[in-house]
């Protein structure tokens, strides 16, 4: 009874050790699987999950307010070359101060449902101004303007910068350069670590004045030098209390560095503000004390010693100049700060808006009215139309710029033949400078002449006065000019009115593509609006036409500066029916697909791995027939030989094969990855061994029906040796599957590559893409997989029959 007990449970212990040995070694497969499903924030994240967000109906994301810029962005990482060509036309689309963009800081949204909030600290609707007291905005905006030369003078400068006419421009920039930006005064890493430099600053200032203003000379008698000695002990003596007060002033502002938020109270600055105001009051009481006694030291006949009296007594007040400073910006910052909240008296009535993504067949339908609907050549819109489908209609801007730069080339070859791409360059590359200085100079009366001569019938003279001037005022006179080398040389070549011509028809084109940049941009971005605010006009969700670059969504409100909202916080949500949810869970496979051209990679994987594996099975029977049934002079000792070369290591051979095939000229073709790998050693010893338990018996009877060797071996042997021959070409299958060095170093164009050399697709110096990675990974093995769960039993039998007699 006791044996049996003993033999259960270890046959127990033996099956629970089997599983849970499997297990382990399904558990790297099945978290690849897991982490192919997942968005790119959960692949990092602690603890790991096995869920995804990606199969969610409903997700919650991050968002932050974008507080230093009111322009949109352009994403240069998503820009072609001929949309980068053509810069100057995408940028200078500035969002108003009417719109809020608020960047999103999650993972990327394609598309369902989007609710945003705009909601306060306590998680009700935002308010903000719709009314403010004018007389009050002046007063506050002069005093602002009147105390700038007592700030800071690094924020002094900054300050003088912004509108102090415009309501909203006057907070958004001033609030920009105390809160909003990462060196802002009113931060309070910034704030305090300011201070308490300035504190420490202040006393050194101090005692060196003491010091350095009745300095003791060589010359000096030494009753002066005892009287000055004197002088510096008493003023030390008097400075200490003052000294001790901004020493423990910095101490006490240490409690200030950190809080709930990055921005102290009003209250705690009014506190910082208090305390420094007790300081200059105490030192100025040290100050008539300290000049009242130093008064009574100094003879009145030393007139040289009165002279240091006085120098000291004018530049003792300038020792807490500093603190003055940030005691008059900190006061200003909160008069401001009461003003920008007291003046929000309205509140939103809803503080959510909820709008859909569109499809790309909606943005296609929409592109193709706005087109209909646009002041171009008809040819253009035909072409437009005809070439824009649902399935391209992401890469809309890029038809249109090969459809007008083809063109442009093409008369242009009529006049410079083979330098017509360097007369395009040069003619694109001078109206984006021309237009760029437009956008630097910031002066609308240049920018209206400029587009005024631009579109006039000029003459290249006075094109080249317009580009210096343009030059001139942008800070880029050096480009200017060495493109205007290039145009001169390229104007001698033809009649001028007819380069003019040239010039000026590029110049619209640029023209269109920035107006077409901006149409397709904003049909694109702009949410369907299902509920919203009566103050809020539209929503766009821009960057979402490629996966790479920053996203946000800018919110246009009606007759609201967006400056009102700053303030506040944006909650955000995504919804998705069945349908999209669906899509979200598989977005990482279609994602990975697209990142390479892996359709050309499985091809290529494919047809290395069946060629691969068919002629080495081919040469693998033929060898193994002749040393398993064949008999000649030295057979044994070459199959030693043969099995010997398995003892060489690849990475050895990798060397001369390549040099090989070099001098063949194969190198980036099929035949280097197919014929090096074509016989296997392993192939004729697994094949021979199994050959070698079929009986000479049948050999002999085939002989004497009149078979021929090579008959006997393809119609025989083959057919018998099933197991094996399946076994040896599902390991070459694989292998070759797997094959990842040589192919990388044979082949240098994706024409040529296989799965694993593109997997290296999703690893660059900004890291590594490991969700689309394991997707990738996982469609790559999946074939292996299937193949050897439908040839498991031929597998394992031809494995253990080969070694049998």
């Amino acid at each position: 009874m006791k044996n049996t007990s003993s033999k259960t449970l270890m046959q127990v212990f033996i099956y629970l050790l089997v599983i849970g040995g499997a297990l382990m070694m399904l558990l790297p497969f099945a978290w690849m699987v897991d982490t192919s499903f997942k968005a790119s924030s959960e692949v990092s994240s602690w603890p790991p999950k096995w869920t995804t967000k990606n199969a969610l109906t409903s997700v919650e994301f991050k968002t932050k307010i974008r507080y230093q810029s009111s322009g949109t962005g352009i994403d240069l990482s998503s820009l072609s070359l001929e949309e980068f060509k053509n810069f100057a036309s995408l940028v200078g689309n500035k969002a108003g101060e009417d719109t809020l963009i608020v960047m999103l800081d999650d993972d990327f949204i394609r598309r369902g449902k989007i609710t945003l909030g705009l909601l306060n600290e306590s998680g009700e609707p935002a308010d903000f101004a719709k009314e403010i007291d004018s007389g009050e905005f002046k007063r506050l905006s002069n005093t602002v303007e009147s105390h700038l030369a007592n700030y800071p003078s690094s924020y002094a400068k900054k300050l003088e910068a912004i509108p102090h006419d415009d309501v909203a421009g006057f907070f958004d920039g001033f609030l920009n350069i105390a809160e909003f930006s990462d060196d802002g005064f009113a931060r309070r890493v910034v704030m305090i670590t300011a201070l308490q430099s300035s504190a420490q600053v202040t006393t050194k200032k101090g005692k060196i004045l003491i010091t350095s203003s009745f300095k003791i000379l060589p010359t000096d008698s030494e009753n002066t030098k005892e009287l000055k000695e004197g002088i510096i002990n008493r003023a030390l003596e008097i400075f200490q209390p003052v000294e001790e007060e901004l020493t423990r002033f910095a101490t006490e502002l240490s409690a200030y560095r950190t809080g709930e938020k990055r921005i102290p109270s009003i209250e705690e600055v009014l506190e910082i503000t208090a305390r420094i105001e007790s300081l200059i009051k105490a030192f100025d009481d040290k100050k008539t004390e300290m000049i009242k006694t130093l008064s009574e030291m100094v003879p009145d006949k030393d007139r040289f010693l009165q002279m240091m009296l006085q120098r000291f007594s004018a530049n003792i007040g300038k020792t807490m100049d500093e603190l003055k400073q940030w005691k008059e910006l900190l006061s200003d910052y909160v008069e401001v700060k009461k003003f920008y909240i007291n003046a929000q008296k309205s509140i939103l009535p809803d503080a959510y808006i909820v709008g859909k993504i569109r499809t790309d067949a909606e943005v296609h339908t929409l592109l193709m009215e706005a087109i209909d609907n646009w002041n171009i050549p008809i040819e253009i819109k035909t072409y437009l139309k005809s070439r824009i489908t649902e399935k391209n209609v992401r890469d809309a801007l890029r038809i249109l710029i090969s459809y007008l730069d083809s063109n442009f080339k093409a008369d242009l070859r009529k006049y410079f033949g083979e330098s017509t791409n360097e007369v395009f360059d040069k003619i694109t590359e001078a109206i984006n400078l021309i237009k760029t200085a437009t956008i630097i100079a910031t002066d609308e009366s240049f920018t209206e002449s400029v587009n005024s001569f631009m579109n006039s019938d000029f003459n290249y003279q006075d094109l080249k006065e317009i580009m210096r001037t343009a030059g001139s005022k942008s800070g880029q006179s050096a480009l200017f000019n060495a493109v205007l080398a290039y145009l001169d040389r390229y104007a001698g070549r033809i009649e001028e009115n007819v380069f003019s011509s040239l010039i000026k028809r590029r110049w619209v084109e640029t023209g269109w593509i920035g107006a077409f940049s901006r149409m397709h941009s904003d049909i694109f971005s702009e949410l369907d609006l299902l509920e919203k605010p009566p103050q809020v006009s539209k929503v766009f969700y821009r960057g979402r036409m490629t996966k790479s670059g920053s996203k946000s969504f800018e919110i246009k409100f009606n007759d609201i500066s967006a400056v009102w909202f700053k303030d506040d916080m944006v909650y955000g949500r995504a919804e998705f029916n069945f349908m999209e949810s669906f899509a979200n869970f598989w977005q990482n496979y279609v994602d990975a697909w697209n990142a390479a051209p892996f359709g050309r990679y499985y091809l290529n994987t494919v047809f290395v791995a069946i060629m691969t594996t068919f002629l080495e099975i081919i040469f693998a029977a033929m060898a193994a027939f002749a040393f398993a049934k064949m008999e000649f002079f030295g057979k044994n000792f070459m199959f030693t030989l043969f099995l010997a070369t398995m003892m060489v290591p690849g990475e050895v051979l990798l060397v001369p094969n390549f040099i090989t095939l070099t001098v063949f000229g194969w190198i980036d073709t099929y035949y280097a990855l197919i014929v090096p790998w074509v016989v296997s050693v392993f192939a004729i010893f697994l094949l021979r061994q199994h050959f070698m338990t079929i009986p000479d018996e049948l050999y002999d009877a085939a002989k004497i029906d009149g078979l021929s060797k090579w008959s006997f071996l393809w119609k025989i042997m083959v057919p018998l040796s099933k197991p094996a021959v399946i076994t040896g070409a599902l390991l070459k299958f694989v292998g070759s599957w797997n094959s990842f060095l040589w192919v990388l170093i044979v082949t240098k164009s994706p024409e040529y590559r296989t799965l694993p050399v593109g997997l290296q697709n999703f690893s660059s110096a900004t890291g590594t893409e490991y969700n689309l990675l394991m997707a990738a990974a996982t469609f790559s093995i999946v074939p292996v997989v299937m193949l050897f769960l439908f040839t498991q039993k031929y597998f394992i039998a031809g494995i253990a029959r080969s070694g049998l007699k």
